[in-house]
C-alpha cells in the first residue's frame, strides 16, 4: 500500500507542477474545473446523501458548467466564439461570500450530529454548501495561478507542512484529541506542530521562491492562519463522510482515495490565501 501511494503521489506531483508552469492561465483554469466541479462535484454528491450514480453524475456537469460560466464571466477563460457578459467584481471579491461561509462552516464542527439526519432538506442545504466552497475554490487556485504560478505552489508547500507537522507532532506527542467524533486521530499537538511548520517553512518559501515582494513576517502571519483554516476544511470533509459512513470520497487515486481527499484541506485554504495576497498587492 506504502509503494502505491507513493508512485500515485508522485504521478499527482509531476501532473499538477507540469499544468501549473506550463499550461496558460485558460487552459489551467479549464483543466482544473474538470477535476475539481466535475470529478469533485460527483464526489460530493455523495458526501451530500445522493447514491444515485445518475444523480452524481448530473451534479458533478451542472456544478463545472456552472463554474466554467462564472469563470468566463470572471476573466479566467477566455472564449472566442461565446460572449458572456463580464461580472462587476473582481475573483478576490467573489470570494469574500465563500470565506465567510468557510468560518460558519468550522462553527458547525462543534456541532457533528448536526445535519446527520438523512433528509431531502439536508441534502439540499450540503448540496448547495459543497457547491460554493468548489466553486471558491476553483476561482480561488485560477487567479492565483494566473498572477503566479508560484503563489499556488507557496501554498502548496503551507498546506503540505501543517499536514506533514501535524502527523509527526501528534504521533509523536499525542495528548488531547481535537476533535474526536469526527477524526480521532487528530490532537492538539499535532495542530500545534502543523502551525510551526507552516511557519518556518512559509518563511523559507518567501525567501527562495520568486513571489512577489512580502515581508516573511506578513507570509508567517498568513500561513498561521491558514493553518487553522486547513484543518477546519479536512474536518468538515471528514464530518460529511462519517456521516454518510463512509471512509473516503471516491478511490480514484490508488492510495490516496479521492480528489476531495486530497484537496479538503487546500480547498479550505485556497480563498483565504487568494484574499491575502490581494490585499497584499494592494498594500504593495
Amino acid at each position: 500500500m506504502l509503494k502505491v501511494r507513493i508512485v500515485t503521489a508522485v504521478i499527482i506531483a509531476v501532473a499538477v507542477l507540469s499544468l501549473l508552469f506550463a499550461a496558460p492561465p485558460s487552459l489551467f483554469a479549464v483543466v482544473a474545473a474538470v477535476i475539481i466541479l466535475g470529478i469533485g462535484g460527483w464526489e460530493a454528491a455523495q458526501l451530500a446523501g445522493l447514491r444515485q450514480q445518475a444523480s452524481r453524475y448530473v451534479f458533478g456537469g451542472l456544478l463545472l458548467l456552472a463554474g466554467l460560466v462564472t469563470g468566463a464571466a470572471a476573466e479566467l477563460i477566455m472564449l472566442q466564439s461565446v460572449r458572456i457578459p463580464s461580472l462587476a467584481l473582481t475573483t478576490p471579491q467573489l470570494l469574500i461570500l465563500p470565506a465567510v461561509l468557510w468560518l460558519l462552516l468550522i462553527g458547525w464542527l462543534s456541532r457533528p450530529v448536526f445535519g446527520s439526519e438523512p433528509s431531502a432538506s439536508w441534502r439540499v442545504i450540503k448540496l448547495t454548501v459543497l457547491a460554493v466552497i468548489l466553486v471558491a475554490a476553483w476561482l480561488a487556485l485560477s487567479w492565483l495561478q494566473r498572477e503566479s504560478p508560484w503563489l499556488v505552489l507557496m501554498l502548496i508547500f503551507i498546506i503540505a507542512a501543517a499536514d506533514i507537522g501535524a502527523f509527526f507532532t501528534g504521533r509523536h506527542f499525542g495528548g488531547a484529541k481535537l476533535a474526536p467524533r469526527i477524526s480521532p486521530g487528530k490532537t492538539w499537538s499535532g495542530v500545534a506542530g502543523g502551525m510551526t511548520a507552516t511557519v518556518i517553512v512559509s518563511t523559507l518559501a518567501s525567501l527562495i521562491l520568486p513571489t512577489p515582494t512580502f515581508s516573511p513576517l506578513s507570509i508567517a502571519a498568513i500561513a498561521l492562519i491558514l493553518a487553522g483554516i486547513s484543518v477546519g476544511g479536512d474536518l468538515f470533509i471528514s464530518l460529511l463522510k462519517r456521516q454518510q459512513g463512509i471512509k473516503d470520497s471516491s478511490h480514484l487515486l490508488p492510495g490516496h482515495g479521492g480528489i476531495l481527499d486530497r484537496i479538503d484541506s487546500l480547498g479550505a485554504a485556497l480563498p483565504f490565501f487568494a484574499l491575502a495576497i490581494a490585499h497584499l498587492s494592494l498594500r504593495a
